[in-house]
């Protein structure tokens, strides 16, 4: 997709979504995929993308929304970091139609999904002019650092805590820990597309990525 300058409502939400703290935690690995504790959907996505080369020779990141984990991959889709994310306080797998282009006083908590499939990912700023990774711009939903502006959110001690169950806390953007996103994100993305493969929650990864009728998997859009 086209990233374009700012739209006042899209970067309003990602304004919510990703004002950054450097107050960082060393919540993420570099260990290898047989190392890491990977999802059998994050195993199979991966497997799948290195087979085909869906990746298009470009960085690629899997987002395992159940495990609230994600795993960043190189170009030769050599495994190069891993770190647990906090996602959308809803639980869902498609963005509320026009999203983006709402205030945020009109997106109501059940609305606040990170949605599932494959999209084109570019590095960008936010209105303060901080660093994310934009997703799907019309969305407004993009990848970012932890915010720690509002202390009841909690956000580092939902990052570091053993179970997925309370990583739902955003609008639908992806937190990451800051040390995760400026030492694999920022330096695998700058300079180049990538992309991002956001598993489904409630979908299942054929309705998802492989749609293709008798089975055969086609390349997702």
């Amino acid at each position: 997709m086209t990233f374009r300058l700012a739209a006042t409502a899209a970067l309003a939400l990602v304004l919510v979504c990703a004002g950054a703290s450097r107050a960082d935690e060393s919540l993420w690995s570099a260990s290898g995929l047989a190392e890491t504790e990977a999802s059998s959907d994050a195993r199979q996505i991966t497997a799948w993308v290195l087979e085909t080369g869906d990746n298009q020779g470009l960085p690629f990141l899997v987002v395992d929304k159940i495990n609230a984990r994600v795993l960043a991959f190189d170009r030769q889709g050599q495994l190069i970091g891993t770190a647990p994310v906090l996602l959308g306080l809803a639980r869902g797998d498609i963005s509320p139609p026009g999203i983006g282009e709402r205030p945020l006083s009109a997106i109501t908590p059940g609305e606040r999904i990170t949605p599932a499939g494959r999209f084109m990912a570019s590095m960008g700023e936010n209105l303060s002019g901080k660093g994310i990774l934009w997703i799907d711009y019309d969305a407004a939903l993009s990848l970012h650092p932890v915010i720690t502006t509002r202390a009841a959110d909690r956000r580092l001690q939902r990052l570091a805590s053993v179970t997925a169950l309370d990583n739902r806390i955003s609008y639908g953007c992806i937190n990451v820990p800051a040390k995760f996103y400026e030492e694999v994100v920022q330096s695998t993305f700058n300079g180049t597309a990538g992309i991002v493969y956001i598993l489904p929650e409630s979908l299942s990864l054929p309705d998802v990525f492989f749609p293709a009728p008798g089975g055969v998997a086609s390349p997702p859009t």
